[in-house]
């Protein structure tokens, strides 16, 4: 009975010390921040803490950059960013995250169907593909909030890239090679026995970068040949409008003279030939020497092409050529980020800092 009295008294004193200054409405006010005042009642919330410095956007061809972190967890780790179709997704170790690009007022938002670690997003023509290393990958329910496991009768779970043809078919890419589904995921055929890890394609003809180099496919993925070696392995590889792209480990027969560890190709023939693209962005040297400010070595992370303009992410920042990678200007310095993801919806283009996956 005296613990009862006890609680009884402690929950009235809290009820009276904020109803005490009813009838002050500035002291209403002040417990929800309207108006801040020394005798402010002592059960205010405390303000969140709100997200930074973790995806930025620039509308006007990479001139100035917008924070469009706010909403997201402020300890969240992240990897890819994937825009497609007014959508924006961003990966991550608690799972997959996305927000509109075309609200007034964009939101982020956590897929409520999705924990794993997800670690990369990708089209798909009934609903997007999300991977989850060492899991597997699974397809969003077009117009649901749900998403189906595609992996049950995968035999490698490591996926680290997919793609679907237009008639259907869905290729993944695994540490141990390259499957080929025709069934929508039912069952698999592997048709290459290598790691790779991003597919690209254009009309008939698939590229897919391996650990040994740049594999291309012209009947419908049944078989692969090598067209780029000695140059390291290849990743990141993409179609940037009628061209296809990679970033390779470097040239294991060329020292590198220029302070890069990697290197950037490209292919105006369907990947049949690949010319090196990464001259102008040695350039970068000449910067260091006036300014010192970047690192001694420059990675190439990621490249896109939003309007007229290609975007090129560094170690040293985010950099930006008009004359397809001939001569390239920063836009964006990296304040000591190493790593920087990029994504491309209409002109908008969106950085991710990469912390984690």
């Amino acid at each position: 009975m005296q613990i009862n009295i006890l609680v009884y008294v402690f929950f009235f004193q809290s009820l009276v010390s904020c109803q005490q200054d009813q009838g002050n409405p500035l002291s209403l006010t002040a417990g929800i921040g309207l108006v801040s005042t020394e005798g402010r009642p002592k059960c205010a919330e405390k303000a969140q803490p709100i997200s930074a410095d973790i995806i930025f956007q620039s509308t006007d061809g990479g001139q100035t950059w917008q924070d469009v972190s706010a909403g997201l967890p402020v300890d969240v780790r992240v990897g890819r960013i994937f825009a497609d179709g007014g959508e924006v997704f961003l990966t991550s170790e608690s799972g997959l995250y996305h927000r509109s690009s075309v609200d007034a007022a964009p939101k982020w938002e956590k897929e409520v169907f999705l924990n794993e670690k997800i670690t990369d997003v990708f089209p798909g023509k009934f609903g997007l593909y999300a991977s989850s290393y060492r899991t597997g990958f699974f397809q969003e329910l077009s117009g649901t909030d749900m998403w189906t496991p595609m992996h049950d009768a995968l035999d490698d779970k490591t996926v680290r890239t997919i793609i679907e043809t237009p008639n259907g078919n869905i290729f993944v890419g695994c540490e141990s090679g390259i499957y080929k589904s025709t069934d929508g995921g039912s069952t698999w055929q592997q048709v290459f026995d290598e790691g790779v890890n991003s597919f690209a394609a254009s009309g008939d003809v698939l590229i897919c970068g391996g650990y040994r180099g740049m594999l291309r496919s012209t009947d419908g993925g049944e078989h692969w040949e090598c067209v780029l070696s000695g140059a390291g392995g290849a990743y990141n590889t993409k179609l940037i409008g009628d061209r296809f792209v990679t970033i390779t480990d470097g040239d294991r027969n060329e020292a590198s003279s220029d302070g890069m560890t990697n290197r950037l190709y490209t292919s105006a023939d369907k990947g049949k030939t690949w010319q090196r693209m990464d001259e102008g962005i040695s350039q970068i040297r000449l910067m260091d020497e006036m300014f010192d400010v970047f690192p001694p070595t420059r990675v190439i992370n990621d490249i896109e092409q939003a309007g007229e303009h290609l975007f090129c992410s560094l170690n040293a920042g985010i950099f930006r050529s008009s004359d397809w990678g001939k001569t390239w200007e920063l836009v964006r310095p990296s304040n000591g980020k190493k790593m920087i993801n990029l994504a491309v919806s209409g002109k908008v283009i969106y950085a991710v800092v990469v912390v984690g996956c």
